[in-house]
């Protein structure tokens, strides 16, 4: 069984929302997973969180493209609708909860810099 550019479509953008979650909890110790599912699976380590994320990216692949024999227009376009749904909760999920914590990241490490630059040896000055 070959897979559509569709289902193709969907694993990329799945393993690449694997990636980027993973660096960012890797690197960010305040960025959490938007998905409450997956945040359930998050929770008994990296290793389910990978094996949950992967399995529920597969299985419907599976089963969409099994269906694709016998009703391909049908499938094709559940699978375009899939797309367009998962980019969009993508997007909002990540600019609802990781965004803010990236910018407080920021704004911490220049205020840093800048009390950092502010608070060297201070110098009397000459009357």
């Amino acid at each position: 069984m070959s897979l559509t550019r569709e289902s193709q479509i969907i694993a990329v953008i799945c393993l690449v929302d694997l990636v980027v979650t993973l660096a960012l909890l890797a690197s960010t110790p305040n960025v959490s997973e938007g998905n409450p599912l997956m945040n359930f699976y998050l929770q008994f380590g990296v290793g389910a969180f990978v094996i949950a994320k992967l399995c529920l990216l597969f299985a419907p692949i599976f089963i969409v493209e099994y269906c694709r024999q016998y009703r391909p227009r049908f499938a094709r376009n559940m699978l375009r609708m899939a797309i367009i749904a998962y980019l969009g909760t993508y997007a909002l999920l990540f600019v609802r909860y990781n965004v803010p914590v990236l910018l407080a990241d920021t704004h911490s490490a220049t205020q840093y810099t800048r009390v950092a630059a502010t608070s060297g040896p201070q110098h009397a000055m000459p009357r």
